[in-house]
């Protein structure tokens, strides 16, 4: 019977997660300073992958971690030097194993890793690995035979063997190993040779490889470590044999609970049980035992807090209300103690360190390195730093971008770079630290810097902005152009920069993430982009208004200010509305009219705004009534609402009333 394993797919995952990043950063190691310790480590990796991916069914990544597995093998036995090709080769590898992660995951068509095995094998002239022999069709009488031994409690196996290439004589070793198996387990049911060679057939060697079928009550265990021993025998494989293997012949295997890997370089075999009911990937986190240990003690407490209450029932309030209250009183403020502290543990287990993410970009920086021709170097520091793990997943494509901008524009050729006296190597800065109650991410370089007159042109020229809007633009507000939808001053498109898109991607997800990006930049010496983000997007604090007489909510990391203004400070330029504030130029709008309800009357002299930022870009709304701020936890609308783009939740307020969260990003950039 097989075994149902698809419970197991999602620990899979994740375990190869861990070992393919665990391989990304030891070959880049490998390739910066080579050593003994580095090709272990990748060796273990490779072989934890190649186990437990035999063992869920997944064939091709097996076959390709054996291969690489061997190459490591190789190069920790023969000790060749370290060559590009050998580390490129590798990274081949595993970017082929990567890709066939995202195809378990996804349930696609697995890939042909083909190509890769052939790679590997040329590079440590390895003879390619041959087909292996097809297991036999059973005849009737073969039939019978076999099922009569299954009747009398015996098992059948395959045994597979290869010859080693010096063996002599392969032919006269076949019929001694022939005999010998039959000595050792029981009944022969079944045999079958390699197929014969189609030019220049040498009958012997047609000897060198063959598979058996036995019915035997030894396990197969045993069998092999009597077998193993042989001096002629290069690969000794005993796998489970089933009436309806026969059909191997149209690309099934034996069942995976093989003693060794099938070899490498077969096609592909079609799904096995455990991932033909691939869904989805399902989000985990792993979560120490001393934080779930906490959590438990907390609802420990809220249980006693319980219990307490529960005994102060009417009869209690009856006899002596005073005395009932003040033990009540006490007993609700040490509960909202534990709940606020249940609450920050509950976010904890959310958090993962941020290095998870900062991992992944060595190799990108290493890539990008070899594709343009320049010397980069990447520095990251404050990798601790804990982190939502969801922000933490919605920050990677906008990271990528950042560092293929900054290495296609931002970072000089070695050539320009000596000439303005800055060493060959450019340096590509990524640093986080936690300040007050959000995440700061630093990204900067040593390039070139940005020059807001080229960016004010460049604009110009593709209709970004108008010859008005140019003459009034500052330079720091030229500068942020970069992130306008179709802005690029590449000169010709590449693979890597260029196509007028990238920047406006991270301005759009930044915002999505309640965000805010500025930039520091000074041409000749580089650019810093500054990120702030939230902790965590689970729980917030929200600034509560009120609007027509509807209680709405802003996320308070948006609330750059709250201020009062008489109606005459609102001016009109060019049509639109605007404030004055510290000096600077800032849209405004009525929120009702923004959210399409009607306004109210107002008989106060002033108006209450509450101005908002969003990445780089700032508004300022009025509202009827500021009520004040408090934690909310979200909760997600349901599609069958639809498009609602103004809207990022809603939550329940202490009176039991909804109450809907606003959109920052959405309202300042529309």
């Amino acid at each position: 019977m097989t075994m149902d394993l698809s419970a197991y797919r999602d620990i899979f995952i994740e375990e190869l997660n861990d070992q393919l990043e665990r391989m990304d950063q030891s070959l880049l190691a490998l390739e910066r300073a080579p050593s003994p310790e580095q090709i272990q480590t990748l060796f273990r990796a490779a072989h934890t992958i190649k186990g437990s991916s035999s063992t869920m069914g997944f064939r091709e990544m097996s076959d390709l971690t054996h291969e690489v597995e061997y190459a490591l093998e190789w190069v920790r036995e023969k000790k060749p030097e370290i060559s590009s090709l050998l580390i490129d080769t590798l990274f081949k590898a595993l970017d082929a194993m990567k890709l066939l992660r995202g195809q378990y995951i996804s349930g696609e068509t697995f890939a042909d890793c083909r190509a890769i095995v052939t790679d590997i094998q040329a590079l440590i002239n390895k003879p390619a690995v041959q087909e292996p022999v097809k297991l036999p069709e059973l005849s009737m009488a073969e039939t019978l035979k076999a099922e009569e031994a299954a009747v009398g409690g015996q098992q059948l196996l395959a045994i597979r063997v290869v010859l080693k290439p010096d063996c002599l004589m392969k032919a006269a070793r076949y019929h001694i190993l022939h005999q010998r198996i039959e000595d050792l387990c029981g009944t022969i049911i079944a045999g079958a040779l390699a197929p014969a060679a189609s030019s220049a057939p040498d009958e012997d060697e047609r000897y060198s490889r063959f598979v058996v079928v036995i019915a035997t009550l030894k396990e197969k265990e045993a069998i092999h470590s009597q077998l193993e021993g042989d001096s002629d025998i290069e690969t000794l494989e005993i796998s489970l044999f089933r009436m309806d293997s026969s059909v191997e012949a149209a690309g099934q295997t034996p069942l995976p609970e093989a003693a060794s890997p099938p070899q490498p370089g077969a096609p592909a075999a079609p799904a096995a049980p455990a991932d033909a009911q691939v869904k989805a990937n399902q989000p985990t986190v792993r979560v120490s035992v001393e934080r779930l240990d906490h959590l438990m003690n907390l609802v420990g407490e809220l249980l006693i807090d319980q219990t307490s209450l529960a005994d102060m029932n009417a009869a209690g309030l009856r006899r002596d209300p005073a005395m009932a209250l003040q033990n009540i009183s006490g007993v609700s403020d040490h509960m909202g103690r534990v709940i606020k502290e249940l609450q920050e543990g509950v976010m904890k287990t959310r958090m993962l360190p941020i290095d998870q993410l900062f991992s992944r970009f060595p190799r990108l920086v290493r890539d990008l390195s070899q594709k343009l021709g320049k010397e980069l170097e990447l520095v990251v520091q404050g990798g601790e730093t804990e982190l939502d793990r969801m922000i933490i997943e919605e920050l990677s494509d906008p990271l990528i971008h950042l560092i293929r901008n900054s290495a296609d524009h931002g970072i000089e050729s070695p050539e320009v770079r000596a000439a303005r006296g800055k060493p060959a190597k450019g340096r590509i800065t990524l640093t986080s630290f936690h300040e007050e109650n959000h995440v700061v991410i630093r990204f900067e370089d040593d390039g070139q810097g940005i020059d807001a007159a080229k960016i004010k042109a460049s604009a110009l020229g593709k209709g970004i902005i108008t010859e008005d809007q140019a003459a009034r633009l500052t330079a720091q507000e030229a500068v942020h152009l970069i992130f306008e939808p179709g802005f690029s001053t590449a000169s010709q498109v590449s693979d890597v920069s260029g196509r007028g898109v990238g920047m406006d991607i991270v301005r759009s997800q930044i915002g999505r993430l309640n965000g805010i990006i500025d930039i520091d930049t000074e041409p000749g010496r580089g650019t810093r982009f500054t990120i702030r983000l939230p902790l965590t997007l689970a729980i917030i604090k929200g600034l509560l208004v009120k609007v027509s007489g509807r209680v709405l909510i802003i996320p308070m990391y948006n609330v750059a200010e709250i201020v009062r203004i008489t109606p005459e400070e609102i001016q009109t330029i060019q049509g639109e509305h605007a404030i004055i504030n510290h000096g600077r130029m800032v849209p405004f709008s009525w929120l009702h009219d923004k959210l399409h309800y009607p306004r109210v009357e107002r008989s106060a002299k002033t108006l209450p705004l509450v101005i908002v930022r969003s990445v780089d870009k700032i508004a300022a709304f009025a509202v009827d009534e500021i009520i004040g701020n408090q934690e909310v936890v979200i909760k997600t609308l349901g599609t069958f609402l639809g498009t609602m783009n103004h809207l990022s939740g809603a939550t329940i307020l202490g009176n039991g009333r909804v109450a809907v969260i606003l959109d920052a990003s959405y309202l300042v950039s529309h």
